[in-house]
């Protein structure tokens, strides 16, 4: 395990270490039903960052950015986004400052992801695989990535809880992080609430009208011991990935 790097660093120090990495959270600012703060995805999100960063060597952990495109939960208190142009744009300039810099390596936490998602089409925060892919195309030399914790855990994920195949917003997965992360935020009053729709109903519906009580899950599930279970599975399966997609990722270029 390394020290983490992050921007408390001074610029001196930042040009001793010459990191080759960057992390880039892009979590989400949006309701989480009456017992969760409208931070959670960026409270956990960051803390899984921070994790990842301290477990990978050289790595520039940026802050997280809290704001995604939130579409769905839009209008409901609390919720402030970014129409997807603007998060597209935002994640180009981030990872074109680092690029200018000598950073070729850039990994894109983009938000949690969900038990039931794969690490092929993100849940949430859609163009930033677009804004990843078009980097990549446009700067040979830059390595970019995108991934999702809690898709890229699954697996072990499907052990630690016992409704994540129903689980899609502040229910048993988000409330268990939160209480291992910040369990003075987590309130009473959620009821478990599992619609009869499709998940796949919540792209292209308001939220509100497929979960009106803003929980999709089984909160009352929820404890601090599978979160914090969740926890190490997420960083863990995390930095799995990422080392073994930038290992391909030279391979494949010549670069080893």
């Amino acid at each position: 395990m390394t020290a983490t790097l992050d921007i408390h660093a001074s610029t001196v120090r930042l040009r001793e270490l010459q990191p080759r990495m960057a992390i880039l959270p892009v979590a989400a600012l949006e309701q989480h039903g009456p017992h969760l703060p409208v931070a959670t995805d960026w409270i956990i999100l960051e803390e899984i960052a921070r994790r990842v960063a301290a477990e990978l060597d050289s790595a520039f952990l940026l802050p997280a950015l809290p704001f995604g495109t939130s579409l769905a939960h839009l209008g409901s208190a609390g919720t402030v986004g970014l129409m997807w142009p603007t998060l597209l744009h935002v994640v180009r300039d981030i990872v074109e400052s680092l690029l200018a810099q000598g950073i070729r390596q850039v990994v894109v936490l983009n938000n949690l992801g969900e038990i039931s998602g794969t690490t092929v089409q993100p849940r949430g925060n859609f163009i930033v695989k677009t804004a990843v892919r078009q980097l990549n195309y446009a700067h040979p030399a830059l390595d970019a990535l995108w991934v999702q914790p809690l898709a890229v855990a699954a697996s072990a994920l499907a052990r630690v809880f016992d409704s994540g195949n129903d689980d899609v917003q502040a229910g048993e997965v988000e409330t268990s992080l939160m209480l291992a992360i910040r369990p003075e935020l987590v309130r009473d009053g959620a009821r478990d609430d599992v619609p009869t729709l499709s998940r796949q109903y919540a792209e292209w519906a308001p939220f509100e009208r497929c979960a009106p009580t803003g929980v999709w899950g089984r909160p009352s599930l929820a404890s601090r011991d599978k979160g914090e279970q969740a926890l190490e599975f997420a960083v863990r399966a995390t930095v799995d990935y990422v080392t073994g997609s930038f290992a391909s990722l030279a391979l494949a270029k010549g670069r080893e």
